[in-house]
């Protein structure tokens, strides 16, 4: 009879949490990924997308890095379906309460607060060199206040006289 090898546990080491309190003086927990996410999230030119690609496990993560040109239909399909998976999942951790907390502690202590942000806003829209720029500012002004009219949805039904008779007989 052979012997029956047992499989060994796998240990797995315990992740350490990041505690810290947040603007609203509360004390809140993150976990190392969620910590992780946060710190690339946080880092200049990336987005949730990325931080998303670089933390989690996502299916075909790795065509994300290969040149679109150089994909086939289906591995451009799978590389659309990741990008897809790492987007909902930054959306979603933009949504939870300590992930914002922490985002927003962090911003408050490298000194971007809304009052700073403002001013740099009004010194874009003050300017004359960079006409582009300041449209945009503009534009970004309107939006936060909500001036713009909601948009009208009119819905028109352009059935003939014949076609709304057939579907009254029907």
């Amino acid at each position: 009879m052979a012997k029956v090898k047992k499989k060994k546990k796998k240990k797995r080491l315990r992740s350490i949490n990041f505690k810290f309190e947040g603007l609203d003086e509360k004390t809140y927990t993150l976990t190392p990924k969620q910590k992780l996410w946060c710190d690339i999230f946080l880092e200049p030119g990336s987005s949730k997308k990325i931080a998303s690609l670089e933390v989690y496990k996502i299916a075909n993560r790795h065509l994300c890095r290969v040149p679109v040109v150089s994909l086939s239909k289906n591995e451009y399909r799978r590389r659309l379906s990741a990008e897809n998976t790492a987007y909902q999942i930054g959306r979603e951790n933009l949504r939870k309460p300590k992930i914002s907390n922490y985002i927003d502690k962090v911003l408050d202590d490298e000194g971007y607060t809304d009052r700073v942000v403002g001013l740099e806003h009004f010194k874009n829209i003050k300017q004359d060199d960079n006409l582009s720029a300041k449209n945009t500012a503009i534009d970004m002004y309107y939006k936060k206040k909500s001036a713009y009219a909601p948009q009208e949805h009119i819905i028109t039904n352009k059935l003939t006289d014949e076609q709304l008779n057939r579907i009254i007989k029907d």
